[in-house]
Parts: C-alpha cells; sequence; structure tokens
C-alpha cells in the first residue's frame, strides 16, 4: 500500500505583489487556518504579498509516524522546497513556528537562504531554570490537553459555547487518544531542546507575538527566548490568546506589517496592534 505523503503541496493564498510569505500550521492544525490572516496580511503590507499555506505532516488527523523519519526542521525544508517561489518571510505558529527556530538555529550564522524575516505566533521555549524532571512531564502534557482545548474550542467557534461542558471535554479527551503518546512526545522535546537550540547566531529579524497569560511563552519563558535570540522581538499582549492568528487576525495582521516594514524596503506606515503590551528585545 502507497504510504501517505508528509508533506503536501502548499495552498496559495491571496496577493499577486510583494514578499512570499510561507505559513507553517501547528500540531493538529491545518492550512486553512491561515486563511483568514493571509487575506488580512495581503490587504495590509503596503505592496502587498504572496502567501503560501504549508501542509505540514502534524496536520489534523495525522498518524504521528512522521516523527519516526525527521525533525520538524527537516520537515519544514521538505516543504519549503516545493514551493514555486522561494520564501522571503516565514510565519509559524505554535509547534509551527517552533519548527521555524529549530530551522533557523540549523541554519546557523548564514541563514535560510533567501529568508529575510520570519514571524513566530505562540511559540513555546524552556528557560534554562525550569529542570527537565518527572514534574515537568505532567505539568507539560496538562498544558498539551488545555491547548487542544483551546484549538478545538477556536475551531468549533460559535458551537463551543453552547455545547455541554461534559460534551466538549469528551471531544478533547479523544483528541488527545487519537495523537497518543508519539504526537505528544514530540511536542514535549521540541519544547525542552529550545534550551540547546543556539539562536544567538542567527542573522534573521525575528518577530515574537504571544499572549502575556499563554502558558507557552508566559513570564520567564518569554524573557529567556529574548536573551537567547538577539535578532528576535518579543511582544506580549493581555488581550491574546494562543490562536490569537484566527481570533485576531487584522491585529495581528498588523503587527506583522509593522515588523515586516521596518526589516524590509517599503516605506508606507502600517498602524501597530491596538492595546498596551510588552516588548522585549
Amino acid at each position: 500500500m502507497e504510504e501517505p505523503r508528509e508533506v503536501r503541496p502548499a495552498r496559495r493564498g491571496p496577493g499577486a505583489a510583494g514578499p512570499v510569505v510561507a505559513m507553517v500550521h501547528g500540531m493538529e492544525d491545518t492550512p486553512e487556518s491561515w486563511t483568514p490572516l493571509a487575506e488580512q496580511l495581503a490587504a495590509t503590507l503596503p505592496g502587498g504579498c504572496r502567501t503560501y499555506a504549508l501542509d505540514m505532516p502534524w496536520r489534523a488527523g495525522n498518524p504521528y509516524r512522521w516523527p519516526h523519519r525527521g525533525t520538524p526542521a527537516h520537515w519544514l525544508r521538505e516543504a519549503l522546497a516545493g514551493l514555486p517561489e522561494p520564501a522571503d518571510v516565514l510565519v509559524g505558529h505554535s509547534f509551527g513556528s517552533n519548527a521555524v527556530l529549530q530551522h533557523l538555529a540549523d541554519c546557523g550564522p548564514r541563514g535560510p537562504e533567501g529568508v529575510r524575516a520570519a514571524v513566530l505566533v505562540a511559540p513555546f521555549y524552556r528557560p534554562e531554570s525550569l529542570a527537565v524532571d518527572w514534574a515537568l512531564h505532567d505539568a507539560a502534557l496538562a498544558g498539551f490537553r488545555r491547548t487542544m482545548a483551546e484549538g478545538t474550542r477556536v475551531r468549533l467557534g460559535p458551537r463551543a459555547a453552547r455545547m455541554e461542558d461534559d460534551v466538549f471535554s469528551a471531544m478533547v479527551d479523544a483528541v488527545v487518544d487519537r495523537i497518543g503518546p508519539v504526537g505528544f512526545l514530540s511536542l514535549f522535546l521540541q519544547f525542552v531542546g529550545t534550551t540547546e537550540l543556539d539562536l544567538t547566531r542567527t542573522p534573521v529579524p525575528t518577530l515574537v507575538l504571544a499572549g502575556e497569560h499563554d502558558e507557552a511563552l508566559a513570564g520567564e519563558r518569554a524573557s529567556a527566548l529574548a536573551a537567547a535570540m538577539p535578532a528576535a522581538t518579543v511582544r506580549q499582549y493581555p488581550h491574546y490568546r494562543h490562536c490569537c492568528h484566527v481570533e485576531r487576525p487584522a491585529d495581528v495582521a498588523a503587527g506583522i506589517a509593522g515588523f515586516l516594514r521596518s526589516v524590509l524596503p517599503d516605506p508606507t506606515p502600517t498602524p501597530s496592534p491596538s492595546g498596551a503590551g510588552t516588548t522585549r528585545t
């Protein structure tokens, strides 16, 4: 029987001019989750952009055989190689953000060929002070379920508010059970390994967007990532949740466009996201 393709063709988004933006979805997500942000970004970025939503092996419903065949960064490089034109900008969310982060570290001081900027939406990072022990494993497993619950709530939209709590909880349990230990451990190992990434040499200007209360990058985690990656600007907002790119696409697009305007040649001003936030550089 033919093996399923780990990396599938990217979904071409709106825009016919401007920089090429490759978007990397999170675990148990789909390329379609980028559609609202891609549309907003193409309309907001001066001169527009050409977007490609990558279809990664960790897509919703996958059998989780891909971790045995390559790292997340490996699969990202496979997906980028399949694009019809080179990517100027990499945008990731959650697990996809960390695939981008690993890719940047792997490429060292030269950086990925042709990539001029990166945006990490709700990545996760482990400070050195956070010991890798069974307590961290158990806390990460509980956090994993909360993240899957958040993703499920966002995908359900208004239906989630009308759903009985026990029905919603059973739905989340089914998602976590289907992902299983291999899926969780691939995320856990990626998380604990972030501390070991050499991010000091990457030349790619990187914007990190996250919620102040999103446990993936809350508190010391954000400060540690900012300290470890001189090329990064970490911005946190109290009104952002883990799936802010879906819930607030216009706001996130404005932040990304403003950042890209500062690192790519374009004179047209773009408004910053609404609401006060915390910035670390």
